[in-house]
């Protein structure tokens, strides 16, 4: 009988323990939905090891890439909703409904902080003629045609150009590119006219005099890139539904994870973007930092994915219209 009594005791005991383990009881597994030496990769490894001594474990990251970042976004879905399961994503899963890229998509997932946003900057050549943001749009309005350098659809590019376009009532002559930088090396070569890019791009360039920096896509100016006005205060009025918009990176949990977890990795991640060291890095950058969580990332997540998805479906660049998804025009607030 006193044998009984001791391993009940013992059972007793080892669940009790179990039960009040404290997360997280090993290493977290973090999936980069971008590959190593982009935006969201260097912005996701400077803002981990802090976290990670803020948490108490090391938060181990891999990239898994291709398919827009519906690899690693498919592949955390997929996996139990632990807590040990960290999608680091940017902004494209906002678009992979109406482009018939993927079903999953942030719905699925809890953000668990903003980190960070890209906004774009329209620039033009050093020495073009277009010495402001209102000579461009005026240019344009004039019926000058335009070379607006451009990516494929769901790329920064490409959505914001199709933003202008549309609240101005322009049409630019769009000159396609596989990416941002090779549409800058063409900007500089005098090969087209202006383009709109990512502020983490074209930092480096405009504060080093090799494109002028004519509006950047926000609703007010960034530090660090001198005196290059925002649209809002441009045009003031016209933006205002679209904004704020742009790409951005965040660290998301598959929804049904622990509170527990989502807590314990917000708390970590927080004190991370608010030290020094990730400050100096979002500065040098040329990146906005955001630290949004709870509804506020939420808000902003689906503000990005109205923008993005309307005017991507209005310039035909998507399969499907937002409203098969119940996704909201973007209206001003």
């Amino acid at each position: 009988m006193k044998r009984v009594v001791v391993c009940l005791a013992v059972v007793s005991l080892l669940a009790a323990g179990a039960a009040s383990a404290a997360y997280p009881e090993k290493s977290p597994q973090g999936y980069v939905m971008w590959g190593a030496g982009g935006a969201l990769d260097n912005v996701s490894r400077a803002a981990t090891p802090l976290a990670s001594q803020h948490l108490g474990r090391t938060i181990v990251l891999q990239n898994r890439t291709g398919a827009t970042g519906a690899i690693a976004t498919t592949t955390v879905a997929n996996l139990p909703a632990d807590g040990y399961s960290i999608l680091f994503g940017a902004e494209n899963p906002n678009l992979y409904k109406v482009t018939g890229i993927s079903q999953i998509d942030y719905d699925q997932f809890d953000p668990v902080i903003i980190l960070m946003a890209n906004v774009g900057v329209v620039v033009a050549p050093k020495d073009s003629p277009c010495q402001t943001y209102q000579d461009l749009i005026q240019a344009a309005e004039g019926g000058k045609s335009i070379k607006m350098g451009s990516t494929g659809p769901g790329g920064l590019p490409y959505v914001a150009t199709n933003m202008i376009q549309k609240i101005h009532g322009v049409a630019f002559n769009l000159v396609q590119f596989d990416g941002e930088g090779p549409a800058l090396t063409a900007l500089m070569g005098g090969h087209i006219d202006a383009v709109a890019v990512g502020l983490l791009a074209a930092a480096n360039y405009i504060n080093g005099g090799s494109v002028k920096g004519l509006a950047v896509i926000s609703p007010e100016r960034i530090g660090g890139i001198g005196d290059v006005p925002s649209v809002k205060e441009i045009y003031p009025g016209k933006y205002d539904q679209y904004l704020p918009w742009g790409a951005f990176f965040g660290v998301f949990l598959k929804k049904g994870s622990p509170k527990e977890a989502h807590d314990a990795l917000q708390d970590a991640y927080l004190k991370a973007c608010n030290d020094p060291k990730f400050t100096e890095f979002a500065d040098t950058m040329g990146g906005v930092k955001l630290g949004l969580v709870g509804d506020a990332a939420r808000a902003y997540i689906e503000q990005n994915k109205a923008v993005s998805a309307w005017l991507l479906y209005d310039s035909g660049g998507a399969k499907f219209s937002p409203e098969e998804f119940n996704i909201p025009r973007p209206t001003v607030k």
